[in-house]
């Protein structure tokens, strides 16, 4: 591909799984993205001056303040959905969107072959050669310890009982057992092609099979289906995993949050929860009570799993310190509250399917959204059909004035598409829509005629207009969708 692929097959219910067909990936190659407006990357590049000159305007600090933005918007601050109209968009998309499963709708066993089928569609040998970190290239019998690894035949023919879990730690969701890394370029690093996704603290997971040595489980998440290491879950039974998610209020806001440091609590020392994560929370603490060796003092005390010596649930509760930003419930679906909380991660480096310790463009708008509440299904491409928002389908011969047309009808917080990448409008100037984006690469006009690559590897707020796709296209040209995930603005951009 040129520049950018569709996203992989997302979760669906497990009784129907994908038709079979090529794999697909979140983006294309390795040059997807786009460009971080740091003056010193563009007067780097050939013909960055112009360059420069064009994505750098003189108030270039302020747009990277989301206040600014803010202020540009009237109303922004005024709450769109309330949290009955929160809870009425995540039944709406839950019904209606295949990409997302109700874990609670699961049943207890399923055929094993159906899990079979699942995994196969997801554990796809690479049909593209791929380069361990060493620079060593990937080989068939490479592809057959980690097919190996899948023991898919003792499915074969029965019924599975499904396990559960909750997720203790960050962990990677992995498209096959395995904890190796490869590449699709043998120099560059950034994109490991056997990444997935990323499960946070509190996590429920139904577990549906283990690989050939126990130390893996393929597990179905309410947004991906994957495999993760099995010293990152702690098992338990149903109730007990469903009752815990049932009961989670705290919502950390943001972008990484630590719990307290503690040498009473190791296990739970300084654990990082990003943002989104939601956990119960005990309420009315007496400030004095003493939590892991610290008083309460007012910090919300919150309740986490941790696995036991055999594997199993235990909780324990964990101050959150009040300067690490949570909130009791979802934060208000507000315009202003969803800029607020992309622009907590500026500056975070990229990493494609939540690698690196950070998250991807998909991930990026993923966990915004969860901040006030909403889910969003995990891939662009599923977020761009998704049925339950207000969305708006961009034909591949629409007219470009047409497109700038709906573009201008944009508010903070809508979402567009284009093929593997996902951009959230912040507003509006006399050139075009801004936008914020976890990026990777993009091109350019570099002043000459022609166009500059630029890498940024991590979120920026851009121009749309002028950033160009790998293979020289304008992203206004190949622009697929429009996503309101809060309810559409009656009037036009101001």
């Amino acid at each position: 591909m040129a520049y950018a692929a569709a996203m992989p097959e997302s979760p669906a219910a497990l009784v129907a799984p994908p038709p079979p067909g090529p794999r697909r990936h979140r983006h294309a190659g390795r040059r997807h993205g786009a460009i971080g407006l740091l003056p010193a990357l563009l007067l780097s590049m050939a013909g960055a001056v112009s360059a420069a000159a064009v994505l750098a305007p003189p108030d270039l600090i302020q747009r990277q303040d989301a206040g600014w933005w803010i202020a540009r918007w009237p109303g922004a601050d005024r709450i769109v959905l309330d949290r009955d109209g929160v809870t009425a968009t995540n039944a709406r998309l839950f019904a209606q969107d295949p990409a997302l499963v109700r874990l609670d709708t699961l049943p207890d066993t399923l055929p094993g072959d159906a899990i079979a089928t699942r995994i196969e569609a997801l554990s796809r040998p690479p049909r593209s050669p791929r380069w361990f970190a060493d620079g060593r290239a990937v080989t068939p019998g490479d592809i057959a310890r980690w097919t190996a690894a899948l023991d898919l035949a003792v499915l074969a023919g029965r019924s599975q009982a499904l396990g559960w879990a909750l997720v203790t730690r960050r962990v990677a969701l992995r498209t096959f057992p395995t904890d190796e890394a490869i590449f699709s370029d043998p120099i560059e690093r950034d994109l490991d092609r056997l990444q997935e996704s990323a499960l946070f603290p509190g996590t429920p997971v139904a577990v549906l099979h283990a690989s050939a040595d126990g130390r893996w489980r393929f597990v179905q998440a309410a947004t991906y289906v994957a495999w993760v290491r099995d010293d990152a879950l702690a098992h338990a039974p149903r109730a007990t995993v469903l009752g815990y998610a049932a009961r989670a209020t705290r919502v950390v806001a943001a972008a990484e949050a630590r719990l307290a440091t503690s040498p009473d609590a190791p296990v739970l020392s300084g654990l990082v929860l990003d943002m989104g994560t939601t956990l119960p929370e005990r309420r009315g603490v007496d400030p004095a009570l003493v939590v892991n060796g610290q008083a309460a003092m007012g910090n919300p005390v919150v309740e986490l799993p941790v696995r036991t010596s055999t594997g199993r649930l235990a909780i324990a509760p964990a101050l959150l310190p009040r300067s690490e930003a949570s909130h009791d419930g979802p934060l208000p679906a507000s315009r202003a509250n969803v800029l607020r909380q992309a622009f907590r991660f500026l500056g975070e480096r990229y990493g494609w399917g939540h690698g690196l310790d950070g998250r991807d463009c998909s991930g990026f708008v993923s966990e915004v959204y969860r901040s006030v509440g909403l889910w969003l299904p995990r891939n662009t491409r599923d977020q761009a059909g998704s049925p339950a928002f207000s969305r708006t389908a961009i034909a591949a011969d629409l007219p470009r004035d047409a497109r700038l047309a709906l573009l201008r009808r944009l508010a903070p917080g809508d979402l567009v598409y284009l093929p593997g990448h996902v951009v959230m409008v912040v507003g509006h100037d006399a050139d075009g829509p801004w936008v914020i984006h976890d990026v990777h690469r993009t091109q350019v006009p570099d002043g000459r005629g022609g166009l500059a690559e630029v890498a940024i590897n991590g979120v920026a707020v851009t121009p749309l207009l002028p950033l160009h796709t790998s293979d020289g296209r304008p992203y206004i040209d190949v622009l697929t969708a429009i996503q309101q995930v809060l309810p559409p603005e009656p009037e036009a951009a101001p």
